[in-house]
């Protein structure tokens, strides 16, 4: 089974979803991590950041939703192309650019976030 991320980088980031995968439930959350300094000369030079590429990243955290409240399977870095393995799940990022519009703020400016979920 394959399915990608239901990522809507309109509504900005930080962001977070539920994703129903096979029998379970799981609570996806992505940020950025980005200098102040990098935000604002990228700003200043056009506004787009390659989350995937060298400096600023995008965050991925995982948690499984139980009975008993949630149980988190992973907390990484997103790589481009490098699977990230969570509980039953496989994470893989294609592509992450953010205008820096959309840290804390919501708008279409032209995000896109391209990630795929499977199963190991």
């Amino acid at each position: 089974m394959q399915a990608s991320l239901p990522v809507d980088a309109d509504e900005g980031f930080p962001q977070s979803f539920r994703l129903r995968f096979g029998e379970h439930v799981y609570r996806i959350e992505l940020y950025v991590n980005a200098a102040e300094e990098t935000v604002e000369e990228t700003a200043a030079a056009g506004g787009v950041l390659d989350l995937l590429g060298g400096g600023p990243f995008l965050v991925v955290a995982v948690a499984r939703e139980e009975p008993g409240g949630l149980v988190p399977l992973l907390r990484r870095k997103a790589v481009r192309d490098l699977p990230c393995p969570a509980g039953e799940l496989r994470l893989v990022f294609r592509e992450a650019l953010v205008d820096v519009r959309n840290l804390n703020g919501t708008g279409s400016y032209g995000s896109k976030v391209l990630a795929g979920v499977s199963a190991p």
